[in-house]
């Protein structure tokens, strides 16, 4: 079989072809207000139309563009002040996922067990330290197990719609830390409050994220073309 007639494939050349495409818009290779057009893009990225249809349509439901009504689709682009709108409601789900997980005496841990497993195997491979891609991956995943835990699908659903460009700028900027063990000490911390069922546990979530918020930022609007 054709690698480009196989279905796995296809599906793993979209998945990339989104991501490099979130990527450039994040850091302003596409700018606000100019037209995407499918033949020039796919031409760029040496792929065929039908992937970059798709991926137009999974950026439309991010809000990076808008799909118009005669059929073209515009860059809506990224700003310093859409991230800043960007983490103030990651913060405001995450503050009311763990509200509801706090108050709920029968909830399961499973999910964040999970989580902190994948954290603790990175930490102890030495050898290999993970990449800021592995990282993001990893962070995310830990974010959307407490999501999960709180039971609440139109609050994951609405979290979910944000999670891929979180997990871009996690990756564009190389993540918060300035060491994997400070990454992982930082995540243990919010997850031992949680299991503990500690009302310090949104405390220390809000710090969690404020933190990453200023470092990232900060380093988002380096990497940003002006």
């Amino acid at each position: 079989m054709n690698k480009l007639d196989d279905p796995l494939a296809r599906s793993l050349q979209a998945k990339e072809i989104v991501k490099r495409l979130r990527t450039d818009i994040i850091l302003g290779e596409y700018k606000s207000g100019s037209r995407l057009i499918e033949a020039k893009v796919a031409d760029r990225l040496g792929c065929s139309r039908a992937p970059i249809r798709t991926a137009f349509q999974l950026l439309s439901q991010e809000g990076l563009v808008l799909n118009l009504s005669n059929g073209g689709t515009e860059v809506i682009g990224f700003t310093s002040k859409q991230a800043h709108d960007l983490f103030d409601l990651r913060l405001l789900l995450e503050q009311k996922a763990l509200e509801q997980i706090l108050a709920n005496r029968s909830f399961h841990f499973r999910p964040l067990f999970e989580a902190m497993e994948d954290l603790e195997q990175r930490l102890s491979d030495s050898e290999n330290r993970p990449s800021s891609a592995d990282t993001s991956v990893l962070d995310i995943q830990f974010h959307r197990s407490l999501m999960t835990m709180a039971q609440n699908s139109p609050l994951l659903a609405a979290w979910h719609t944000m999670a891929n460009v979180l997990q871009a700028i996690l990756e564009i900027t190389n993540m918060t830390s300035a060491t994997y063990r400070q990454f992982y000490e930082s995540h243990r911390r919010l997850a031992d409050l949680v299991i503990q069922r500690s009302p310090e546990a949104l405390d220390e979530l809000t710090r969690h994220i404020a933190n990453a918020k200023a470092i990232i930022i900060a380093r988002l609007e380096q990497n940003m073309k002006p």
